[in-house]
């Protein structure tokens, strides 16, 4: 009895509360942004003084046959995750621990050129290093699971597809 007593004061202390009326709020905007959105789920996470306060999903995580969705489901946040990284960058730029003109291999040193691309070819897509998700299909090679050390070896030590700089990276290539 003491142990469970003691895990639940832990778990109790590793979340911060939120005031029921702002989890209420939190769950009328959710539901009504899935409504209008037509996004069959989604799932949050408020973190408040650095600890989570707040986990909730909404919506069906599959269609058929319906199953709801839940907080311990993963979601694939695709092209999502580039304005989370350029954030985090540029916050570290404003912060003077790096700069948008660093090489890439200040911090990747294995990659395709590493030495001449910058953070701020890579944040405008100027690298010359080639799209990993084409933008029109599910190749099937986007349903293995691989890690992102493996994503880096596959995609990021070919040949650059431009000169770093030179153009944008563009879905199509220019024949």
């Amino acid at each position: 009895m003491r142990r469970v007593l003691l895990a639940f004061a832990f778990v109790a202390t590793a979340f911060a509360q939120l005031p029921e009326a702002t989890k209420a709020s939190i769950d009328e905007i959710a539901r009504k942004v899935l409504a209008e959105s037509h996004v069959p789920a989604a799932s949050i996470a408020v973190v408040k003084d650095g600890k989570i306060a707040y986990v909730q999903a909404y919506g069906d995580a599959r269609i058929s046959p319906q199953m709801p969705a839940t907080p311990a489901m993963r979601f694939k946040i695709a092209s999502n995750s580039k304005q989370i990284a350029a954030t985090a960058i540029l916050l570290l730029a404003e912060e003077k621990k790096l700069s948008l003109d660093d090489p890439v291999s200040r911090f990747l040193p294995g990659l395709t050129r590493a030495n001449e691309v910058t953070l701020r070819q890579l944040l405008s897509h100027t690298s010359g290093y080639q799209d990993y998700f084409p933008l029109d299909y599910v190749a099937p090679f986007m349903v293995r699971s691989i890690t992102p050390a493996g994503i880096l070896d596959i995609w990021a030590k070919k040949p650059l597809d431009f000169d770093p700089g030179a153009a944008g990276n563009t879905a199509t290539p220019t024949t």
